[in-house]
């Protein structure tokens, strides 16, 4: 009997329900249209197609997918590498012996045909401290009155010698075929190369017997003896031969081969000046080459 009564005023319910709705249905969906509900398609906004949003260009430029992870440097994200990674590296540190601080740091480069990179203002640091790259003469002029620029690197033009020392003619150079006979006025250390053109028999061909030899005999790069060339006589055969030493030397080389393809060598020689001699750890260093916007270029430790 009770679940009859229950049964009975639940079926009371509903009924009453629906007839209300029936009498209140327009009140109820008044100004209610199926549009406003479900609005058409072509009122949605189309997709949007503008570009990529500033920050995220970034991110997909910053990302450099010729560089492996497992490349980039301890302590350092993709986006503190600089474009010039693998391009520019640390090549080798070494000392002049156990009791002398000089030292030698060289760079080279890996560019293509065409690639140039301006690498003065280019900082080293160590652990120690920090060394800017500076300045150097590409042509050095006999008379020594080349200006110092930019240190621009190229596919022929891509190893740096970075010395701890000073510079006795105050100039970084490139160094040349000609540029070991400097080494006769001045005391560079190391010493420069000694790679000067040999001397020719045809060019020295008319001169005496004992000019011939005594030319031959000269090492590369060396200028004559004074007491050989006093010995001569201003006459003939001797006074050719003065005149052909008073060409052995460097402005004698520039003047003879400035024009040639193979005049300038692919190797630059910078002094960073005794200061610098603290600049490394004898026994073990870490070294970092950043650009000219603080990017890291190359890693070395020893």
């Amino acid at each position: 009997m009770a679940n009859f009564l229950k049964i009975s005023l639940f079926l009371i319910v509903v009924a009453g329900i629906a007839v209300y709705f029936s009498t209140h249905w327009s009140e109820i969906f008044h100004g209610i249209s199926f549009e406003k509900i479900f609005p058409p398609l072509s009122k949605y906004p189309a997709p949007s197609k503008s570009s990529p949003s500033t920050s995220l260009k970034k991110a997909i430029t910053s990302e450099n997918p010729i560089i492996s992870n497992n490349l980039i440097p301890k302590d350092f994200s993709r986006e503190q590498i600089s474009p010039y990674f693998n391009k520019i590296k640390i090549s080798s540190v070494s000392f002049y012996s156990a009791d002398n601080p000089l030292f030698t740091i060289q760079l080279y480069s890996n560019l293509e045909k065409e690639e140039k990179i301006n690498i003065t203002g280019w900082r080293i640091k160590s652990n120690q401290g920090e060394i800017v790259i500076p300045q150097a003469v590409n042509v050095y002029e006999p008379l020594g009155a080349s200006p110092s620029q930019n240190i621009i690197l190229s596919k022929n033009s891509n190893v740096i010698n970075l010395y701890s020392n000073q510079s006795p003619i105050n100039k970084n150079l490139r160094l040349n075929k000609c540029i070991g006979y400097l080494q006769n006025n001045y005391f560079f250390e190391p010493a420069l190369p000694q790679a000067c053109p040999s001397i020719s028999r045809l060019e020295m061909s008319s001169f005496s017997s004992q000019c011939q030899n005594y030319i031959q005999s000269l090492p590369a790069c060396k200028i004559p003896e004074r007491s050989f060339y006093d010995s001569l006589s201003f006459v003939g055969e001797d006074l050719a031969c003065r005149k052909f030493l008073d060409t052995l030397n460097y402005q004698g080389c520039f003047q003879k081969h400035h024009l040639d393809s193979d005049f300038l060598f692919n190797e630059w020689w910078i002094w960073l000046n005794f200061g610098a001699q603290n600049f490394l750890n004898r026994q073990h260093d870490r070294l970092l080459l950043f650009d000219n916007q603080g990017l890291l270029v190359d890693e070395y430790s020893y």
